[in-house]
């Protein structure tokens, strides 16, 4: 088959882990032809070559944009590349509107991934903490109608033409993808008739985490370990308001932050020294793949305390890792963690019951291990980019063969 990728920015070449990569990549092995349209910005090193072939014989094709046109791509969907399928990722795409339009006067069928439903600030109330208000559903405008009510009423022109035309491709793709059973029930809630979702998780990269990793180091310093935005969806505060409690126990542990985004360093390290545990700390900025592997590998325990996870690879990558994790009951950390049989789940928002989780873990080994060890069992079962590619490509046959475009 010809397939057709469009994101937004999932080809950067500095970032050959990113699903769509994966996707593409496993794919090309099964004997497709991939292709890949993605925004061009000149702001960022790895958008700005208008063509590019990347490794697997990926060719990856920018185009810049113009609100939520990009007459290039529109071009060459339609008479250049002319695919069999077409793979949406990520709803909130400028590219999204024009394609999935274009498809259907071609008869082209399409495929859509949202990945992660609740950053929409159209649906959630504070995408920060998206579960702690009632979701906007009714906000989303994904018909003509409730486009021309919405301006019937006074609502600001752009911002409401803009809404629509992120969110009417829910209606118009032939099927979408969640990434966990919650975001499916949230999609039906949408409108999205439920016999076209499937759930069907993101690939991740497991070059490098083949070989078992080895026995953890037992005594000495125990690391807990941090990898994640320090922003409040990442539950970074419910960690640090947890360590007094967890060193008052376990006082020979250190806690490794590490993150490339600090928006909140400031209440971080307030948080910190208001709980004297700001010289037990070392936050770090950006790692490489190597060093994010090793600090993985001798972590005594990985914490996610999450407020919500569209997806969860920080704790896959932790579980791929050979690490015991400790997250939050919350979609979608729940449907990645099984609570007493591949990590902890605890309680949103529960700081003792964070801190409680930590203790255990770190007094409990062989606890620990049991955890870890099923837990990457299950990553390398599931989330091969090999075996979802297969499942992807029964989807595109489908499709194809109801749409009668199949070559």
């Amino acid at each position: 088959m010809h397939i057709l990728i469009v994101t937004t920015y999932g080809f950067d070449p500095a970032f050959p882990s990113r699903p769509e990569q994966l996707q593409a990549r496993a794919l090309a092995r099964r004997g497709h032809t991939v292709v890949a349209h993605e925004y061009r910005d000149r702001r960022y090193a790895g958008q700005t070559l208008r063509h590019e072939w990347l490794p697997g014989g990926i060719a990856v094709h920018r185009a810049p944009t113009y609100g939520f046109f990009a007459p290039e791509a529109l071009l060459r969907l339609r008479h250049v590349d002319r695919p069999d399928i077409i793979h949406l990722h990520h709803l909130r795409s400028l590219l999204g509107f024009q394609t999935v339009w274009a498809a259907r006067r071609i008869g082209i069928p399409t495929v859509l991934t949202v990945h992660g439903l609740l950053h929409d600030g159209d649906l959630v109330v504070d995408r920060e903490r998206p579960l702690e208000a009632t979701l906007r559903y009714h906000n989303l405008l994904t018909t003509p109608g409730r486009l021309l009510r919405r301006l019937a009423t006074g609502a600001h022109p752009r911002r409401t033409v803009r809404n629509y035309l992120i969110h009417a491709p829910l209606l118009w793709v032939d099927h979408v993808l969640a990434l966990s059973y919650g975001e499916r029930d949230l999609l039906a809630r949408l409108g999205v008739d439920p016999l076209k979702i499937s759930v069907l998780p993101n690939a991740v990269e497991l070059t490098g985490m083949a070989t078992q990793p080895e026995e953890r180091p037992s005594g000495g310093t125990p690391l807990i370990l941090f990898i994640g935005q320090l922003v409040a969806r990442k539950g970074y505060d419910l960690l640090v308001r947890a360590l007094p409690t967890v060193l008052a126990r376990v006082p020979t542990a250190r806690c490794i932050c590490v993150s490339h985004n600090r928006a909140e360093e400031a209440e971080f390290w307030r948080l910190a020294r208001e709980g004297g545990v700001a010289e037990r700390i070392t936050l770090r900025g950006r790692v490489s793949e190597a060093e994010k592997l090793a600090l993985l590998r001798t972590a005594a325990v990985v914490v996610a305390p999450s407020r919500y996870e569209g997806f969860g690879i920080p704790l896959i990558e932790a579980l791929l890792a050979g690490a015991p994790v400790v997250t939050t009951d919350v979609m979608a950390g729940n449907e990645v963690i099984s609570h007493e049989r591949t990590g902890l789940l605890t309680p949103y928002g529960d700081v003792a019951a964070l801190a409680a989780a930590i203790i255990r873990l770190l007094e409990d080994r062989e606890l620990a291990q049991r955890l870890a060890t099923l837990g990457r069992q299950e990553v390398l079962e599931r989330y091969g980019a090999n075996r979802l590619a297969a499942e992807l490509e029964q989807l595109y046959q489908r499709l194809s063969a109801a749409q009668g475009t199949g070559r």
